[in-house]
């Protein structure tokens, strides 16, 4: 989304479209099915729509700040229509953690990342609760992260500085496995630890 753009439409044509249709049947799948098979079935759904949601996320696009506020917006209406039924909806809540990374200035993105202490080893900030790969990949989707010099696209100074100060590379280097963005990853992750 260019940075001029207008923020007048609370969400994307797509997601208002997709939203209404999920509530419009709601009613008529919930009157087909027993509670448990509901609830079974609308996570299963929600899991899906957040799987969809990331992988063009990470794949397709590239957030400004701007960009960043519509995309909130569409995360939560669909967090919200998704939490109609079922139990399994924390991906949502991590996604609205990593999202945080386009709507923060380059020099606050450490405190982000890491948490206040600035420790990158402490288990805070989106390191501890997403992961280091997962929120430094989600961070590379930022349209300021690169820049383009002589027809080349190179890493901001931003980048460069924040990495090494990380003392960490950039997970983008290499290939990005986007399986290890699904909610049910994040839901294994969650269960590992708990």
């Amino acid at each position: 989304m260019p940075a001029g753009s207008s923020l007048e439409n609370a969400n994307s044509p797509a997601v208002k479209s997709l939203t209404f249709c999920l509530r419009a049947q709601f009613v008529h799948i919930q009157a087909a099915l027993t509670q448990k098979s509901l609830s079974a079935f609308w996570t299963a759904l929600s899991m899906r729509l957040y799987d969809i949601l990331v992988t063009r996320l990470l794949q397709n696009y590239y957030i400004s700040m701007v960009g960043a506020v519509k995309l909130s917006r569409d995360v939560e209406a669909l967090r919200s229509v998704a939490m109609l039924a079922g139990t399994e909806h924390q991906h949502w809540d991590m996604l609205r953690e990593l999202l945080t990374v386009y709507m923060t200035p380059p020099n606050a993105l450490k405190t982000i990342l890491v948490g206040p202490e600035g420790d990158p080893n402490s288990g805070k900030g989106l390191f501890g609760q997403a992961g280091k790969v997962q929120a430094l990949v989600f961070m590379s989707r930022r349209v300021d992260y690169k820049v383009k010099i002589n027809n080349v696209f190179q890493k901001s100074t931003w980048v460069l500085e924040l990495l090494e100060d990380l003392g960490t590379p950039d997970p983008t280097d290499g290939n990005v496995n986007i399986a290890l963005y699904s909610a049910q990853s994040l839901r294994n992750k969650r269960l590992k630890h708990s």
